[in-house]
């Protein structure tokens, strides 16, 4: 056996040990994915040191030998030490974990969640941002072949590191993002999704087909109908909420309402025949109180202002 076999072997055993004894940590899962896939000896070694210890589980008397039996030497005994340390309750468990960990499946999931009115930007291991936006939720998953977001709700802009051996992939309901080398933004809010993308490529795909976005392009998915729609915009519009800024052209107040009251705990609602005034603005998201008012100078409406809501009617001069 050459010095590399049985390095091999012995780091095999040593993982072995450390995946039984219970307390193996976050760290330790991604070290041994990475140590399964560097390469198939490594696999085999693992397999090989599972094997012998189910040879000596079965080979091992029902009952304690008494001290006039001589034990008999292992004919490895550095490997089989290190495997005997095991329970032989654990060893299916170790086995299942195995293939688990080697699929990623057992890969931690790391969470991250915006309350209203708050934003977080996230740098991963990879170098790949993610800045949230308002009540948002999304978690993220690691593993040595993929990089993986899941956007169950809310808004993220995205700048992805390109690492060409591990591709990054957005999901969010039925929609499948996978970067080429890109910045986009995307938005799961009311019953649709709207990826815009400012450098790069994004393919937007779902399970019936799939489409390429470019800078400039703004593609809307509606997740009732599955149906999709492709713009052209200004990027800079997507990404204005970091600058703590919402941009509306020619929207009408309820929908601007119901966008802004993403940000604040107050809710804006509109009365009556203003829901359909239309807005063309780029509003700063500071104060509730002073958007209510900036929106009173765009259009004829009134804001008055309660415990528990700000209303927004349309003028008596203008009806």
């Amino acid at each position: 056996m050459s010095d590399i076999d049985a390095k091999i072997e012995a780091e095999a055993a040593d993982w072995v040990i450390r995946a039984q004894s219970g307390v193996i940590s976050e760290r330790d899962i991604i070290a041994l994915t990475d140590w399964l896939d560097a390469s198939p000896r490594h696999a085999r070694a693992y397999a090989e040191a599972l094997t012998l210890w189910g040879d000596l589980e079965a080979a091992e008397p029902a009952h304690t030998p008494t001290s006039a039996v001589r034990p008999v030497t292992p004919r490895h005994p550095t490997r089989r030490f290190g495997l005997m340390a095991m329970g032989a309750s654990g060893l299916a468990a170790v086995a299942s974990g195995v293939f688990l960990l080697a699929s990623g499946a057992l890969s931690p999931v790391q969470t991250y969640t915006t309350h209203k009115g708050e934003r977080q930007t996230v740098t991963l291991a990879d170098g790949t941002q993610l800045r949230l936006n308002t009540d948002t939720h999304l978690s993220v998953k690691m593993t040595s072949k993929a990089r993986t977001v899941t956007l169950d709700k809310g808004e993220v802009a995205v700048t992805v590191a390109h690492k060409a051996d591990q591709p990054f992939r957005l999901l969010t309901g039925k929609l499948t993002l996978t970067d080429i080398g890109t910045e986009f933004n995307v938005a799961r809010l009311n019953g649709e999704v709207r990826v815009a993308v400012r450098e790069g490529e994004v393919e937007m795909a779902d399970h019936s087909a799939a489409s390429r976005l470019q800078p400039g392009d703004l593609g809307t998915y509606r997740e009732a109908s599955g149906t999709r729609q492709l713009a052209k915009v200004d990027p800079a519009e997507a990404f204005a909420w970091q600058s703590s800024r919402a941009i509306y052209r020619n929207q009408p107040l309820s929908a601007v309402a119901a966008d802004l009251n993403r940000y604040f705990d107050k809710p804006i609602i509109v009365e009556g025949d203003a829901a359909q005034l239309r807005l063309n603005a780029i509003l700063t998201l500071d104060s509730q109180t002073a958007v209510a008012g900036r929106i009173a100078e765009f259009l004829p409406v009134d804001a008055r202002t309660t415990p528990d809501a700000i209303y927004l009617r349309r003028r008596a001069s203008d009806r």
